[in-house]
């Protein structure tokens, strides 16, 4: 099954679904760079496409390097340590309270 409308950001690791709309820059950073996604199973279980022979983490960042080791607002620019376990797209900016994006 192929899903036409299946996003992953290669930014900030956004993965989302939208039967209606295309995209062409992520709704939680609002990068342009965004892939499509396979199939709607891989937006609910990640690692659905680990064994089909795919090569994930090739030195491009947001593609299995790790987490972030910040967050950064894309809106003022204010930086903070990344908390451990908690995304940074969860967390909003104290200043203008636009949800951040991590960044290495």
């Amino acid at each position: 099954m192929v899903d036409k409308n299946g996003y992953l950001c290669n930014n900030c690791g956004l993965k989302w679904y939208s039967p209606e709309k295309e995209y062409n820059k992520c709704p939680d950073c609002e990068s342009e760079d965004i892939s499509k996604v396979i199939t709607e199973d891989e937006i609910q279980n990640p690692k659905a496409q680990a064994g089909l022979g795919r090569r994930r983490g090739q030195g491009r960042r947001g593609m299995g390097a790790g987490p972030p080791r910040a967050c950064k607002c894309p809106n003022c620019g204010y930086e903070t340590e990344k908390t451990p376990g908690v995304p940074c797209r969860n967390t909003k900016c104290p200043e203008c309270s636009t949800l951040l994006c991590g960044i290495d």
